[in-house]
C-alpha cells in the first residue's frame, strides 16, 4: 500500500469531517487525488468516494459518488443507506444510534373493543374458524360460510420489505414486553386474558374466537400467513406414525403413549433474501514425493437465498424447531386477521436486527458446507476460512407459520412434540434407555 496514498486519504477524511467550506475544498482535493492515483487500492477508492458523497450538496453528484462506492463494494452499508435516503425509502431523522439501547414496546393491556374482532356466526351464533380446505370462515355448528378470504382467490401480492431502509431505524431493534391482554367478550360479557405475546384466542366461557387487530406503529406487522393445512385429528395421526417409526425406543411406545389434544399456533418467523459473495481461502496440500507443500487457494462463493427462515420467538426449544423450519413459502398468503380465528398467534420476541445476524450466520454455514462438501471434496486441505464481508441482506418480511404443539405421556413422564402445520413433519423427544440413547446417537434415530 502506497504511504502517500494512505496519507492523502487520511487528510481527506479528516477534512471532510468538518463543516467549513475551506476544509471541504481541502477534502475534495485530497480525496480526488486518491481516486486519480494508480497506486490506490480498491478499498481506498471506495472510502474516497464515500467521503466525497458526504461533502457533495448536489443530489445527483452525491448519487454518483455512492454508486461508485457500491461498484467497488456492493455490500457497503453507509452507501446503501445513503442511496435509500436519496430515493426517499429512508428518512435521515429516523436513523438511530445503534449503540443506544431501544426500549421495548409496552402493549395496551385492555384493547378497546374497536381493536378486537370477534368471530361468531351471525346465523346461529356458533364459533367461526378458518377452514383451509374451503378457504373461508366456517361455522362449526351450522356450517355457514362467511367472510371469505378474498385475497386467496384474487392472488394478492406479498411485499418484500426493504432491509436497508429498516435496519437503521428503531423498528429493527424493538420487541414487545410479555404482557397479558384483557379482553371483554361481546358474546357473553365475560372478561378473559390472552397469554403474554399472544394476539388471538377463544373466550373460555362461550368459546367464541377473538383476534386483537389494533396495531402499533412501533412494531413490524406480519406481511403474510401460511394457513394450517390439516386439523388437530390429522396432527395426532402424524404423531402416531412418527412414534411408530422411531428406532431404538420402547416396544410399546406407540401403543401406550397418551397424546394430549394438539394446540394450533401461528409462530412468527422472519424471512430474508440474501445475495452477494463470500470470499474463501484455504491451503491445499500437494504431494512432492514424501513432502507435502501447502499451496494457497482463494475463490469466491456466490450467495443467493430466497426466504431464508429465522424463528422470531423463544416459545419452542431449538431442538424442537430445527426439524420443523422447512416450509414451502410459495404457499404464503397476504396477512388477514380472519386466518387467525381459532388459533393462537404470537408476536415476535426476536427483533429484526438480531434475526438478520442469525440469517447471516446460517448463510455462512450453508456456504461453508457447500464449498467443503463439493469444491474441496477429496482434497487435502487446512485453514479453511470464509468471509461474509460481501454478503448482502436485500429484503425481509415477517410471516406467521403454522405449528401443532402438544405433549404425550409415556408411563409417568411427559414429552414435548410439535408438528409442522403444512407438511406434517414431526419433531419431539423420545423416551430411551441408556443403551437406546447410545444406539440412537451412533446410528441415527430415524
Amino acid at each position: 500500500m502506497s504511504e502517500s496514498v494512505r496519507g492523502m486519504l487520511v487528510r481527506g477524511v479528516a477534512a471532510a469531517k468538518t463543516d467549513q467550506a475551506r476544509d471541504k475544498a481541502e477534502a475534495r482535493f485530497y480525496l480526488e487525488w486518491v481516486l486519480r492515483s494508480e497506486d490506490a487500492e480498491t478499498d481506498q477508492k471506495s472510502t474516497a468516494w464515500l467521503w466525497l458523497s458526504q461533502i457533495e450538496d448536489d443530489p445527483r453528484k452525491k448519487r454518483d459518488c455512492l454508486e461508485n462506492v457500491l461498484a467497488f463494494d456492493p455490500a457497503n452499508g453507509p452507501a446503501r443507506r445513503g442511496l435509500a435516503i436519496l430515493d426517499g425509502r429512508l428518512k435521515a431523522e429516523d436513523i438511530i444510534d445503534p449503540n443506544r439501547p431501544i426500549a421495548p414496546v409496552t402493549p395496551d393491556v385492555a384493547p378497546a373493543p374497536v381493536g378486537v374482532r370477534r368471530y361468531a356466526c351471525p346465523k346461529c351464533g356458533g364459533r367461526m374458524s378458518y377452514d383451509a380446505s374451503k378457504r373461508s370462515l366456517t361455522c362449526e355448528y351450522c356450517g355457514n360460510h362467511l367472510f371469505e378470504y378474498q385475497a386467496l382467490q384474487q392472488g394478492a401480492l406479498i411485499t418484500e420489505q426493504d432491509f436497508t431502509a429498516t435496519l437503521p431505524t428503531a423498528k429493527a431493534y424493538r420487541w414487545e414486553l410479555p404482557t397479558e391482554r384483557i379482553l371483554k367478550c361481546e358474546a357473553c360479557g365475560a372478561t378473559f386474558a390472552l397469554p403474554p405475546r399472544q394476539v388471538s384466542g377463544a373466550c373460555p366461557f362461550c368459546g367464541s374466537n377473538h383476534v386483537v387487530t389494533a396495531t402499533t406503529g412501533e412494531l413490524i406487522q406480519p406481511e403474510a400467513v401460511l394457513p394450517f393445512q390439516f386439523n388437530a385429528d390429522a396432527a395426532v395421526k402424524f404423531i402416531r406414525t412418527w412414534l411408530d417409526q422411531q428406532k431404538y425406543r420402547p416396544d410399546d411406545l406407540d401403543e401406550r403413549a397418551a397424546i394430549a389434544n394438539p394446540r394450533g399456533v401461528y409462530l412468527p418467523v422472519w424471512t430474508f433474501d440474501l445475495g452477494g459473495t463470500m470470499n474463501w481461502r484455504v491451503l491445499i496440500g500437494e504431494q512432492h514425493g514424501k513432502q507435502t507443500v501447502w499451496v494457497p487457494r482463494n475463490e469466491v462463493y456466490l450467495v443467493y437465498h430466497d426466504d431464508l427462515l429465522v424463528l422470531a420467538t423463544h416459545s419452542l426449544s431449538q431442538d424442537l424447531i430445527n426439524d420443523l423450519l422447512a416450509y414451502d413459502t410459495k404457499a404464503l398468503v397476504p396477512y388477514s386477521a380472519d386466518l387467525l380465528a381459532d388459533y393462537a398467534a404470537e408476536i415476535y420476541q426476536i427483533p429484526l436486527a438480531d434475526a438478520s445476524l442469525v440469517a447471516r450466520q446460517r448463510a455462512l454455514k450453508i456456504g461453508q458446507a457447500h464449498v467443503q462438501g463439493n469444491t474441496l471434496a477429496g482434497e487435502n486441505y487446512k485453514d479453511f476460512f470464509m468471509n461474509t464481508g460481501g454478503l448482502i441482506v436485500e429484503s425481509y418480511k415477517l410471516v406467521l407459520l403454522p405449528v401443532w404443539i402438544t405433549l404425550y405421556r409415556y408411563k409417568k413422564e411427559r414429552y414435548a412434540v410439535a408438528v409442522n402445520g403444512q407438511s406434517g413433519v414431526v419433531s419431539g423427544r423420545v423416551p430411551r434407555s441408556g443403551l437406546q440413547k447410545a444406539l440412537a446417537g451412533l446410528f441415527g434415530s430415524d
